[in-house]
């Protein structure tokens, strides 16, 4: 990651503090919560779709094309690649059935 550690640190950080943020937002609104309200599973549809699209874009821009066009598995044996093309989609379908899940 360019930047370094002074990079990392404020990534770091600013998750630190936005996450629990993120959480007492969701707690206060708890109450208030209605999972049959058709604008709350519309909204929840969306912000999941969004969520996947993430996934698939990260797995496939990041994992799949750096790594095998430009990165140590370009020139990898078949064996290495089918490995770690298999790895890519078996963590693509856990991370999907985690998302389902939770």
């Amino acid at each position: 990651m360019p930047g370094g550690f002074v990079r990392k640190l404020i990534l770091g950080l600013a998750f630190a503090i936005t996450t629990p943020i993120g959480m007492a937002i969701g707690v206060g609104t708890l109450s208030n919560f209605n999972g049959n309200d058709p604008s709350t599973i519309i909204a929840i549809g969306t912000l999941n779709a969004f969520s996947a699209g993430i996934l698939l874009w990260i797995s496939i821009s990041e994992m799949w094309f750096k790594d095998w066009f430009y990165g140590p598995l370009a020139h990898a044996s078949a064996f290495v690649t089918a490995v770690g093309f298999f790895g890519l989609l078996s963590g693509l379908v856990l991370m999907s059935l985690l998302g389902k899940w939770a």
